[in-house]
């Protein structure tokens, strides 16, 4: 009798984690996307406001992009007000929820950023 009773609670403690892991999966990653977008921002404007270089900005950037493990697909810099635009890109951790076609999105995580230096 207290068998069956550990075993359910053993079993609803493990699809409690379950849940929660694949639910949080996507926020933590998300988080950690957003800081490193806004950081790969932040440092590739204050390289482009030193040396107004787009290509020296975007290795900056590509640098801490890889850092995190996330794609760089857009960079760019607008010459006229020295803002720098990047996009990252991360896939999300997941057991069960990224093989279904409704929930595979959730796991794609991507960020935008933008910052200017020198203002």
């Amino acid at each position: 009798m207290i068998t069956g009773w550990l075993v359910k609670i053993v079993l609803v403690v493990a699809l409690i984690g379950l849940v929660a892991v694949e639910g949080g999966s996507p926020l933590i990653t998300r988080a950690q996307v957003d800081g490193a977008a806004h950081d790969a921002a932040d440092d590739a404007a204050a390289e482009y406001f030193q040396h107004h270089n787009a290509d020296a900005a975007k290795a900056v950037a590509q640098e801490l992009a890889d850092k995190e493990h996330a794609a760089m697909p857009e960079f760019s810099v607008d010459a006229n007000t020295g803002t720098v635009h990047v996009k990252l890109e991360k896939q999300a951790r997941s057991l069960l929820l990224k093989k279904w076609s409704k929930t595979k999105s959730w796991f794609d995580v991507r960020v935008t950023a933008e910052s200017t230096a020198g203002k």
